[in-house]
């Protein structure tokens, strides 16, 4: 593993990274794990750029700077990593400095929840609710609400018994006929699972087979 991350391979740059990160087999490093998923996230490996955005955004490892977690997570959400989609929805949606960017909020709360994160559903459902980057659309908010109760949000199903009192039964009628045509997007196996993303440098014949 280290001599192909040595080598430059991403995929085995991401996994020293995670094993720092974690102190698993070794003891734990931020500092040190950043610096890995730095290299990786330069060749556009994207569950490095993921947690580069991660690391800039809780100050781990690194000094915590909100531009560049959002800029990394951009990255990671253009390549279709769904929790980098999220975190920069949520960074743009609650920038400390200027007016919040509801409009990208509600880009990539809309990406996230078509690959069902529920708390992106949530998230835009509230969008949805107030508009905000979005034109209201009570219908559409309360398709998110269910969407989000499906996975036991609780919450979503509170927002979601109120809103029902606020819509007409053609509405309602409505945004379930909405909710059964609905199919999501299935997400991208090596944008988003660590472990496939941790165990790619072992199928690059220029590894050997073993780490």
């Amino acid at each position: 593993l280290r001599l192909a991350a040595a080598n430059g391979d991403p995929s085995a740059e991401f996994e020293v990274g995670a094993r720092l990160a974690e102190g698993k087999g070794t003891s734990q490093s931020f500092e040190e794990a950043a610096k890995w998923y730095q290299r990786s996230a330069d060749q556009g490996f994207v569950q490095s750029q993921y947690r580069l955005g991660t690391f800039y955004e809780r100050g781990l490892g690194v000094k915590a700077d909100p531009a560049k977690a959002a800029a990394w997570y951009q990255r990671a959400a253009e390549k279709g990593n769904v929790k980098a989609m999220h975190n920069l929805a949520v960074l743009s949606a609650n920038q400390s400095k200027g007016s919040p960017d509801y409009a990208t909020a509600a880009k990539w709360f809309t990406e996230a929840a078509e690959r069902n994160l529920s708390d992106s559903q949530f998230n835009l459902a509230v969008l949805y609710e107030n508009g905000l980057g979005v034109e209201q659309n009570l219908k559409q908010s309360f398709k998110w609400l269910s969407l989000a109760a499906k996975s036991g949000d609780k919450e979503a199903v509170r927002r979601r018994d109120i809103l029902k009192g606020k819509l007409t039964a053609e509405e309602i009628a409505e945004a379930e006929a909405m909710l059964k045509t609905y199919s999501g997007k299935v997400p991208d196996p090596m944008a988003n699972d660590a472990r496939s993303a941790g165990e790619a440098w072992k199928k690059n014949p220029a590894n050997g087979v073993n780490g």
